[in-house]
């Protein structure tokens, strides 16, 4: 399934990922038309013209660069509203040159209709991505010009209105249609990497997708400073339970014991993987000790609650035994040091007896976490 704040955060970046050096051309062609102008037009309004403009256009860009370094994590909470009104405003700007336009000669007309048509139209590729806030930026770019254009040459000129509110509305349909194909690509894409970073028997992320996901979770704990959990899991006894009941059946365990984990997580941003073999890790980003080890014995509970038959453990039944650590990433803290602190601690559980919860007093290169 698509996560829609993936995607969103897919679409913001495909339209502001080169922000900076599309300001940089729309300033280049902002100061040339202007230069245009002011063979015809006195200084001052276009000082103030190109100022407008290049102060709208800029914020706007700088406004859509900033979103683009968000957690992808937190693009559901993120208010569009004054990225849309920025954009209207930066559209406004190219548009307001439309003033211009009963004071200038038919050429100098023609070649700045020619230049805020080629602006909307160079717009399209990465704004379609934002339905809304391309909608926004076209309304404030086209909306002067049809203003002008009726108080310039009448109503009597429907031709060149009809062509330009054509061209108009094949941009918005034209948008409309590369914000389809974007989402189709997007989708596809996610798709492709959730199938990669699956494992193959049990249906849960497999240890590239851990791998990635620590190192991930890790920078942004450090980042934000909060506490992140990470609980190393093994099967008692599997390698009898093979012996025992075969392959097959070992298989079936598994996924029987990953199906149960999975489950057993109340939160979308908590990951369950597979680290090999009998092996299971659980990521609890922003989760205090207490609160990871009350998660570890309800894992604990939750497969022991299976009652798979397991005639070499204690219990009669497949049980698991955890491992666990938390920490506030230090400013030189590794991941790594997360992850040995709770495999050594999954060690003194299975020393312990199995079938148990243990944790790591403190860890490594990380400030200790209660």
């Amino acid at each position: 399934m698509t996560d829609p704040y993936e995607l969103f955060a897919h679409k913001l970046t495909h339209a502001y990922r080169r922000s900076g050096r599309i300001f940089i051309h729309g300033a280049v062609i902002a100061v040339t038309l202007s230069g245009f102008l002011l063979t015809e037009v006195a200084l001052l309004p276009v000082a103030l013209w190109l100022a407008f403009l290049l102060a709208t256009m800029g914020y706007h860009a700088y406004l859509g660069r900033r979103l683009t370094v968000v957690d992808r994590r937190a693009m559901g909470g993120i208010n569009t509203r004054p990225l849309t009104f920025f954009a209207a405003l930066a559209g406004l700007g190219w548009g307001a040159a439309a003033a211009f336009l009963p004071v200038i000669s038919a050429h100098l007309q023609l070649l700045l209709i020619l230049t805020l048509t080629a602006i909307a139209a160079a717009s399209l590729p990465r704004m379609a991505a934002l339905p809304v806030v391309h909608a926004a930026f076209m309304g404030g770019l086209f909306v002067p010009v049809l203003i002008a254009l009726i108080s310039v040459f009448g109503a009597d000129h429907w031709m060149m209105l009809g062509v330009l509110l054509l061209i108009w509305g094949g941009l918005t349909d034209e948008a409309r249609r590369a914000h389809a194909d974007l989402i189709e690509i997007y989708s596809t894409q996610q798709t492709l990497e959730e199938e990669a970073g699956r494992d193959g028997l049990t249906g849960i992320a497999n240890r590239h997708s851990f791998d990635v996901y620590l190192e991930r979770e890790w920078r942004r704990a450090q980042r934000l400073q909060v506490p992140i959990s990470l609980i190393m899991i093994d099967v008692d006894f599997f390698k009898k339970y093979n012996d025992r009941y075969g392959h097959p059946a070992g298989d079936r365990c598994l996924a029987a014991v990953a199906k149960t984990l999975a489950g057993s997580l109340r939160r979308a941003s908590d990951l369950v993987a597979r680290y090999g073999g009998e092996e299971f890790v659980v990521v609890l980003f922003h989760t205090p000790r207490d609160d990871a080890r009350t998660v570890a014995e309800n894992l604990r509970g939750a497969i022991e609650a299976l009652g798979i038959t397991h005639e070499d453990t204690s219990g009669g039944v497949v049980s698991i035994s955890l491992g666990g650590a938390t920490a506030v990433p230090g400013v030189a803290g590794q991941p790594g040091a997360l992850l040995r602190a709770a495999d050594d601690a999954l060690y003194e559980a299975k020393a312990a007896g199995r079938n148990r919860v243990a944790w790591a007093a403190s860890q490594p290169c990380a400030s200790e976490a209660g």
